[in-house]
């Protein structure tokens, strides 16, 4: 079984089209995803927002960061956010799938 580390940055990488790579930490996983903003926020800030609706950011949390003035600030802050997010969605699945195994 992967730990959570390793599902949250399977779920990030997929959001936002990163390469597999073997991942330690969330450290880890903050440091390529705040690249990876960055990059967008610099390139293609449209899409960097459609994927924020996709994983149902809270609006009240993205307006706050996005009132920052550096991209390296809001960088880390979204990546912060997303990776809180992908791992409430991770622990939520572990629990209910190790309910549902309790049921059976």
């Amino acid at each position: 079984m992967k730990s959570e580390t390793e599902q949250v940055y399977e779920i990030i990488s997929g959001n936002f089209e990163l390469e597999n790579r073997d991942v330690l930490t969330l450290e880890d996983v903050k440091k390529v995803l705040a690249e990876r903003i960055f990059y967008l926020l610099e390139k293609n800030v449209e899409y960097l927002v459609q994927i924020i609706y996709r994983i149902d950011l809270n609006q009240e949390k993205v307006d706050n960061i996005f009132a920052n003035e550096s991209k390296e600030s809001i960088s880390g802050l979204l990546a912060d956010a997303i990776i809180e997010r992908q791992l409430k969605k991770v622990q939520t699945r572990m629990k209910y799938k190790s309910e549902r195994k309790k049921i059976e």
